[in-house]
């Protein structure tokens, strides 16, 4: 038996022992951890679309952040 199988195993004991209070605990603790995989999982697929930008363009985006946020200019 793999560690992941004895691992999947020892938790279901131990859930099937749970009581109705802890098993609404445990749920909403498993679904807070989905939801944070999730949210990273869709930030991460993001950071694939950088690779591709322009040098000048993504220094503009990130160098020059501050300057642009303070300065008077024009917007196109």
């Amino acid at each position: 038996m793999t560690v992941k199988n004895r691992l999947r195993n020892k938790l279901i004991r131990l859930i099937q022992r749970l009581s109705t209070d802890k098993l609404t605990e445990v749920s909403a603790i498993l679904n807070k951890i989905e939801q944070q995989f999730k949210s990273k999982e869709n930030t991460l697929k993001l950071a694939g679309t950088w690779k591709e930008i322009d040098n000048e363009l993504f220094s503009d985006l990130t160098d020059k952040l501050h300057f642009h946020r303070t300065s008077d200019r024009k917007i196109n």
